[in-house]
């Protein structure tokens, strides 16, 4: 059941994360263009909102939007691992990402799948930090 969960969400991160690949086509939010029929075809089209401000987007704190979105994909890629391992089986982990810190808790049946828990997720791209809160049961 574990491992369905974990690939309809990998599902789901996949779709979120691959987004809207339309190139030069902008929406208002009626859901109708916003770009002029009447624009060359080699014109460089604006592709942001209208809406929203054209500055460039650095990372910035817990809340924004792309923030959350690697946060989502980094704690994605850690489950995935962890549920692909066979070191892991029975295990009850669950994974939280803020800021790049990942956060291991649940019940395991021993230190050695702490240790294994703790490795994985440290090898994932967007991983800052790991702090375990796992306990062995």
């Amino acid at each position: 059941m574990k491992r369905i969960l974990i690939a309809s969400s990998l599902i789901a991160l996949a779709a979120v994360a691959t987004g809207c690949n339309r190139a030069g086509t902008a929406y208002n939010n009626s859901g109708a263009s916003a770009t002029p029929s009447t624009a060359p075809a080699a014109s460089t089209a604006d592709t942001s909102s209208p809406n929203t401000a054209t500055t460039a987007m650095a990372p910035g704190p817990a809340g924004d939007a792309t923030g959350a979105v690697s946060e989502t994909i980094t704690t994605g890629k850690v489950k995935a691992a962890i549920a692909a391992d066979s070191g892991l089986k029975d295990s009850d982990i669950s994974v939280t990402t803020n800021n790049g810190v990942v956060v291991l808790g649940g019940t395991v049946k021993s230190q050695d799948q702490v240790a294994i828990a703790t490795s994985l997720a440290q090898k994932q791209d967007g991983v800052t930090k790991v702090d375990t809160q796992i306990t062995v049961r």
